[in-house]
């Protein structure tokens, strides 16, 4: 472990796996988990929810089982570094672009009176003030499980008024049957089963379960319990988002305190993500030579979220979703892929893929995702997978064996 990682990582007040594995579900609820199910939903209903929930949940869980050991997990992180930097780096450019995005029509989607807003603002500004502290005294697990907390009674209250019901309704009914899911499976299981092992909150938490009981405990209860009704909460609420973005099919939230309770859920789900990130961020080998690089990601990212809504639509999709998508493309294909070549094909004696051939096997594979994901041809998804495994499995089987002439 890095002088970096000491400094951050005191010993924790907790190896508690309930508590971790609240930490995991809120530090695992993206901009992704908030979002997208709303997204698939309007393009595939319940279908495309499910493969959006079955892979995500199965992969993250299944992380506290590979990792038998906290120094599984010490070791993976000392061998793939610049990896996990850069899974951090682009997951906090992308919060940082969805949220200003976002902020141009979340106005609408949650259309708050001025006390109710109010009531909301001040919740998240102690969240603010109080997740630094908080996280400094190693106390994170406690802060998620009172975010999950109020998650969860924001998850009951949707079904306590009629307001989501009828916004869910037109979305789920305006959705195509097609074949779409199905085509896209592969690319969901591929991303959510490798993405998990480049997530440096992940790692801090496996490092803490010191157990392997415990982190198959953790892990397990993280994903399958508490996430899952994180990603449910979404669906409840993805009417309104789906209808606000588009503008077509809006049904706004007429119960002003569930509307405010849902804008807070969101942004501080946001703000616990984005602080855990650049909290563990600096415990990854070489951080502080990349700062730089870091400040001028979140830069660039900045002005795409600022700009977004006057960026032009493209077959179907507005500017700002079609950044959207584009990042969404490194955890469905860069991320995974570096995992496969690096890691996977590294296992019983064999050398990692180089990455020259990764990022020769990416780019041509990009073409078929750009079809798959931005013209929504997802039936070129599958020649697009097939491509980026068998070049793995080709150049595996030329390799020699570590040891052997």
């Amino acid at each position: 472990m890095t002088e970096a990682a000491r400094q951050l990582s005191p010993t924790p007040p907790t190896r508690n796996p309930i508590l971790w594995g609240a930490y995991l579900a809120c530090s695992w609820t993206w901009c992704i988990g908030m979002f997208l199910p709303a997204l698939l939903l309007r393009d595939m209903g319940w279908p495309g929810f499910i493969i959006f929930a079955v892979p995500n949940i199965t992969g993250a869980a299944a992380m506290g089982w590979v990792l038998k050991t906290r120094g599984d997990s010490t070791r993976f992180v000392e061998t793939h570094p610049t990896a996990i930097w850069w899974f951090s780096a682009i997951t906090l450019a992308f919060h940082l672009f969805w949220i200003l995005w976002v902020s141009n029509f979340i106005r609408v989607a949650f259309q708050i009176p001025g006390t109710h807003l109010a009531a909301a603002i001040s919740i998240v500004a102690a969240f603010i003030l109080i997740s630094g502290g908080v996280l400094r005294r190693g106390r994170a697990p406690q802060l998620a499980m009172a975010l999950l907390t109020l998650s969860l009674g924001v998850w009951i209250a949707t079904f306590c008024t009629p307001d989501v019901k009828e916004a869910n309704a037109a979305l789920i009914s305006s959705a195509p049957q097609t074949l779409a899911p199905l085509w896209m499976l592969p690319v969901m299981l591929f991303g959510f089963l490798l993405c998990p092992y480049l997530d440096i909150t992940f790692h801090h938490a496996r490092q803490q379960l010191d157990t392997k009981k415990n982190g198959r405990l953790g892990f397990t209860l993280g994903f399958v319990g508490f996430f899952t009704f994180m990603i449910l909460l979404t669906a409840r609420y993805a009417g309104v988002i789906a209808g606000a973005l588009d503008g077509t099919s809006f049904v706004p939230i007429a119960t002003p305190w569930l509307a405010a309770g849902i804008l807070t859920h969101i942004l501080c789900q946001w703000i616990f993500t984005v602080r855990v990130h650049l909290h563990r961020i600096q415990t990854i080998p070489g951080a502080p030579s990349r700062q730089p690089l870091l400040i001028l990601l979140m830069v660039l990212s900045a002005l795409l979220g600022f700009f977004a809504v006057k960026l032009p639509a493209h077959s179907g999709l507005t500017g700002g979703e079609i950044i959207y998508r584009t990042f969404m493309s490194a955890y469905g294909l860069a991320f995974p892929a570096y995992v496969l070549y690096r890691v996977v094909m590294a296992r019983k004696g064999k050398p990692p893929v180089s990455m020259t051939p990764m990022w020769i096997v990416i780019i041509l594979a990009s073409p078929m995702f750009w079809l798959g994901f931005m013209e929504r041809q997802t039936i070129w998804l599958i020649p697009g997978m097939t491509l980026v495994i068998l070049g793995a499995f080709l150049r595996r089987a030329n390799s020699p064996t570590l040891g052997k002439k």
